[in-house]
């Protein structure tokens, strides 16, 4: 999501790389949650799970990504490397829904190609492990309640990436979406371009048929698509938010 269309990065938002969590390698860190959010303050958008689209459509227009792995994401910025909801200090704004994706960093639930099971992984360079603060990630060589908790969030967010990635590729599929472009021009001046993302268009959703709306509805998707339509609406709140910053 960009003034030009983005071509897929090497490795996931916000890692520069993915390490294995071990007791042999990770054996006395700390996680230090204090460490905020200042990771994504260049994020102009982050993937969603399909399970919290409704509760990110109160706060970002939430869009489709083009391609052929289409994905459904939070519009956080109208500029590339533009959040507008991390505040100076790397907290988040406190009035805006947090994505689990962010929540998740600095870890992240990925599959050993090796082994071809799924491990929890984790940027090891992230400013949230420390020696000295926080809470241990190793107990006695075993994963700490700290770990545990971060290692289920991260496969729970997954899995539902892995579901909202089925939803957007039906959503193409039936052709419901239709790929969008959107200049916002500042009364103080100045433009951004925003392209490379898709929508629902609600005269295409009308003529579905029956037994595919009913079958969405069992999979949650029908909820999700009216979230979809009901966050375009927070275009004005991106809007503000960049005029309040001078655009």
């Amino acid at each position: 999501m960009s003034q030009t269309t983005a071509k897929p990065a090497a490795m996931p938002l916000f890692f520069r790389r993915v390490v294995a969590v071990t007791a042999q390698a990770q054996g006395q860190l700390r996680l230090d949650r204090s460490a905020g959010f200042g990771f994504a303050g260049a994020a102009q958008s982050v993937p969603l799970g399909l399970t919290e689209i409704e509760a990110a459509a109160q706060h970002f227009p939430v869009l489709f990504t083009s391609g052929p792995t289409p994905a459904a994401v939070a519009l956080l910025g109208l500029r590339e490397g533009q959040n507008l909801f991390i505040r100076p200090d790397g907290t988040w704004a406190p009035d805006a829904y947090v994505p689990a994706y962010v929540r998740a960093f600095p870890f992240i639930f990925v599959e050993d190609t090796a082994s071809r099971t799924q491990v929890i992984g984790a940027e090891p360079d992230a400013p949230h492990f420390r020696l000295d603060a926080g809470a241990p990630l190793f107990e006695d060589g075993r994963p700490s309640a700290a770990l545990t908790e971060a290692t289920a969030f991260a496969k729970a967010l997954r899995e539902a990436m892995v579901a909202a990635g089925s939803f957007a590729r039906a959503l193409d599929a039936a052709k419901l979406t239709e790929e969008e472009e959107a200049t916002v021009n500042f009364t103080a001046g100045g433009s951004a371009r925003i392209r490379g993302f898709k929508i629902v268009k609600p005269e295409r959703l009308a003529e579905l048929d029956d037994a595919t709306y009913l079958d969405w509805r069992r999979m949650g998707w029908i909820a999700a698509i009216y979230a979809h339509l009901y966050s375009i609406g927070r275009w004005g709140r991106l809007i503000e938010l960049a005029a309040a910053r001078g655009g």
